[in-house]
């Protein structure tokens, strides 16, 4: 559920409010939180007052738990742009950053009390990775960028680039030339999720990928935009830093070329990397560091996937499964 931009822009409140929460913004960036964070704290937090004021709540001393209650209620029932309710998932993020606004401000003194000090969250279910392909199927995807073209070379190398490091879609689009360290193998991940810095191994093709495009390829996308001093890595077809828009796009139609038949996006990439990292008994707490995760257990949903595949393999092979 993402706030519409006349809701974000909209004050909050006569003063109060408003005020209140660009100090607890203030705040955070004074805990240096990461900028999209602050964004995210901000958008959320703003939708919660202006839903509270429509119902005659106009400052956060009027906010009882009963308040937060009915929120919670408004957003389990709330659907969303794909014609949905929100997810388990997304009503807590919603709720954790009202609940992260008042804590502040009850510690603050700017109210009595927190309402949400009581707050219960919803249960989310224990969900595995999605769409994550097999080796043969991942191989077949690659294949597709026809590579005799610019184009095609790049999102190529896009491909092994998101196989190889499992890192992130926004990540890979925040790369910069000076981020790729091909004779270490290495690339340098700025502001990672949770703004941490990281250092992943990119695999040797990988690298010759990203050697041949830095040497053949980008520069030919160079040309095509007006900023030759750019140090963005990956290009758009205008010279341009490549989108997020052109990543979604380009991902799907190659999954749909190599007939794949099963939803495939960017984030694919990086839930295959690790399962078949974990599948080669890669050690959970490496597959951790390279992926960016800062708790352990959200790498341990890989090994889950894999005993998995690993009981659903042992029904359909043991002959024992086939008696009755």
């Amino acid at each position: 559920m993402n706030p519409e931009p006349e809701l974000v822009r909209r004050s909050l409140g006569e003063g109060g409010t408003a005020n209140l929460l660009d100090s607890y913004l203030a705040h955070m960036r004074a805990l240096n939180r990461n900028r999209r964070t602050v964004h995210a704290h901000e958008a959320r937090a703003r939708r919660f007052f202006d839903w509270a004021e429509a119902r005659g709540v106009r400052h956060p001393e009027q906010v009882a738990a009963a308040v937060l209650t009915d929120y919670q209620r408004h957003l389990s029932e709330y659907i969303n742009a794909d014609g949905r309710p929100n997810s388990a998932a997304v009503q807590n993020q919603h709720l954790a950053v009202v609940a992260g606004f008042f804590a502040w401000a009850a510690k603050a003194g700017h109210v009595a009390h927190n309402p949400a000090a009581g707050l219960e969250y919803a249960r989310e279910p224990d969900r595995l990775p999605r769409s994550v392909l097999s080796l043969t199927d991942m191989r077949k995807l690659l294949r597709q960028p026809d590579t005799s073209t610019v184009l095609g070379f790049r999102d190529r190398t896009i491909m092994e680039v998101l196989y190889s490091t499992g890192i992130r879609r926004a990540e890979l689009l925040a790369l910069d030339i000076e981020d790729a360290n091909l004779d270490a193998g290495f690339l340098m991940i700025r502001e990672g999720k949770g703004g941490r810095d990281r250092v992943v191994p990119i695999g040797k093709v990988a690298c010759r990928y990203v050697e041949s495009y830095l040497q053949g390829i980008r520069p030919e996308l160079l040309k095509q935009g007006r900023d030759r001093t750019t140090g963005a890595l990956f290009l758009s077809a205008r010279g341009r830093r490549l989108s997020r828009n052109a990543l979604n796009d380009m991902v799907p139609r190659y999954a749909r070329k190599a007939g794949l038949g099963v939803a495939v996006s960017p984030h694919t990439f990086r839930h295959t990397c690790a399962t078949h990292m974990v599948r080669n008994n890669a050690g959970l707490r490496h597959v951790q560091e390279m992926l960016g995760h800062k708790k352990l257990t959200t790498t341990q949903e890989y090994v889950r996937l894999t005993v998995t595949d690993l009981k659903e393999a042992h029904t359909r092979f043991h002959p024992r499964e086939r008696d009755r």
